[in-house]
């Protein structure tokens, strides 16, 4: 993120500056929601052979599953064998688990790692449907991800309602959710039964 937009160019020279003094390997989180960038095929071509890139973080594939296995099979083409395709976004690890994607990187597999667990399983066991069940029934959850503009406040407010943090668990100048929306989402732990 900066002050002004970003080149493809720009972002390179990021990333080719980090890979050169990491010891560690590398995800490239391509979140244009945040970032206000967007990565295009070629970019993430040329970051997948820097040294230490060991994934790529897409956002949602499209929602005709034939697309985005279509999107997936693209990328691979694209990418060395030694980098994975991952997922962001829990509302669409299903879709993205079922077209193919190496990975999910959840939010709520941190804070409620039974269903998480459950769902990629049934994905990687090539349960199709069964994985889009597990994401339908975890909807009420996706949906106040959804109205709270992204999973970080919803899921800051789950970790302080189970007692794994303060309630005030979220860095300045970001607020959580007031009291009513708190009750709400507590309702909606409780009716999904999710646990830690």
């Amino acid at each position: 993120m900066s002050y002004q937009p970003l080149t493809e160019e720009d972002v390179f020279g990021l990333f080719e500056e980090v890979t050169a003094n990491l010891s560690v390997p590398l995800v490239i989180y391509d979140n244009p929601g945040t970032t206000h960038f967007t990565f295009t095929d070629q970019l993430y071509t040329r970051l997948a052979w820097l040294p230490q890139v060991a994934s790529i973080k897409i956002p949602a594939l499209p929602d005709d599953p034939a697309q985005a296995r279509a999107r997936v099979e693209h990328l691979r083409r694209l990418l060395p064998e030694t980098v994975t395709v991952g997922i962001s976004g829990d509302a669409a690890a299903a879709r993205g688990l079922n077209a193919g994607c190496d990975a999910w990187y959840s939010v709520i597999g941190g804070t409620f790692p039974q269903p998480a667990l459950a769902l990629t399983r049934a994905a990687q066991a090539g349960r199709h449907e069964q994985a889009l069940e597990e994401s339908q029934r975890l909807q009420p959850l996706w949906d106040l991800f959804a109205q709270h503009g992204g999973s970080l406040r919803v899921v800051a407010a789950a970790a302080a309602h189970l007692g794994l943090t303060a309630h005030r668990n979220l860095p300045l100048p970001l607020r959580g959710l007031d009291a009513k929306e708190r009750a709400h989402l507590a309702t909606v732990i409780e009716q999904l039964q999710l646990t830690t």
